[in-house]
């Protein structure tokens, strides 16, 4: 025997239109008793689904009233019976409360099923709430907020579909190291954090900050105009001069220019930069020597 839940709607339809056409044809009240009968097998069908314990026990309490109800209708047919004080009294009773507790079901039913869609409902905002904080530890630097490699490998992906152009700064901090050794790693971690910060404020609108490493920042700048550039690489040295004197240390910066070409190898654009980083500060390091001699 199949579940309710299992049976085709086509079905309950052709069943409800057969009885009400059979209620108008002239019968010995077996179609009243068919009627009944058919109700009892649909509570037993009833039992069988998983509404859980207190549900059962309301199914069979609405299960044996209606039994009790359809037994003194069918007692009610004999003869001998027939005027028996007792069976017809109970028969329209009993079967009375029997449609009452199933209706009682019904409603009971109904509100397990809100209660069900409501918890799913919940747990489906927790999972996305789950999904986003997995994304965000993801693609998230824990120390300075900003974004990390995978997300700018992501965001390379970006622009070269929507074939945007730029510049890509890549910045480094030199003797992060002594940093660390001389003021301990926590004013380490709140250097990088102040980093983090003047890069976020002065860099143009429209740029993407992200650290990619331990001392490694990148910022995607939104333009290709190398005097713009420029200026903002020197505002960010004049910016950046009392933390870099306090610490003893400084920045390298190289610029490389970025386009859906290069940004089909993200690891061979951060290379190249890195390249371009050790160029400069090689020739930093060589005019300083000439300066002080």
């Amino acid at each position: 025997m199949n579940k309710v839940s299992q049976l085709p709607a086509r079905l309950a339809i052709v069943v409800c239109i057969g009885v009400l056409f059979s209620a108008f044809v002239p019968s010995s009240g077996m179609l009243e008793v068919m009627t009944s009968i058919m109700t009892l097998v649909l509570i037993i069908m009833l039992l069988r689904e998983d509404f859980g314990r207190e549900m059962k026990g309301w199914l069979l309490l609405a299960f044996g009233t209606y039994s009790i109800g359809v037994i003194a209708d069918l007692l009610d047919e004999v003869p001998e019976l027939n005027d028996h004080w007792l069976i017809d009294n109970s028969d329209d009773v009993f079967m009375h409360i029997g449609v009452f507790l199933m209706c009682l079901c019904f409603i009971k039913m109904l509100q397990q099923r809100q209660n069900l869609i409501a918890h799913l409902n919940t747990q489906i905002e927790k999972a996305h709430h789950l999904e986003e904080e997995l994304s965000k530890h993801a693609f998230q630097d824990d120390l300075t907020q900003l974004e990390n490699r995978r997300a700018l490998f992501r965001r390379f992906d970006a622009i070269a579909i929507q074939l945007q152009r730029g510049v890509l700064a890549y910045i480094n901090i030199d003797n992060f190291k002594k940093v660390n050794d001389r003021f301990g790693h926590k004013r380490g971690d709140e250097l990088l954090i102040e980093l983090a910060t003047i890069l976020s404020s002065t860099s143009p609108d429209g740029s993407k900050i992200y650290r990619i490493g331990g001392d490694e920042f990148v910022v995607l700048l939104p333009t290709d105009n190398n005097e713009a550039t420029h200026q903002w690489v020197e505002y960010l040295y004049q910016t950046t001069s009392l933390m870099r004197q306090s610490f003893d240390m400084d920045l390298s910066i190289s610029i490389v220019p970025y386009h859906a070409g290069n940004l089909s190898d993200p690891d061979g654009i951060l290379a190249h930069a890195d390249k371009e980083r050790y160029k400069k500060k090689a020739e930093k390091n060589k005019l300083a020597e000439h300066t002080r001699y």
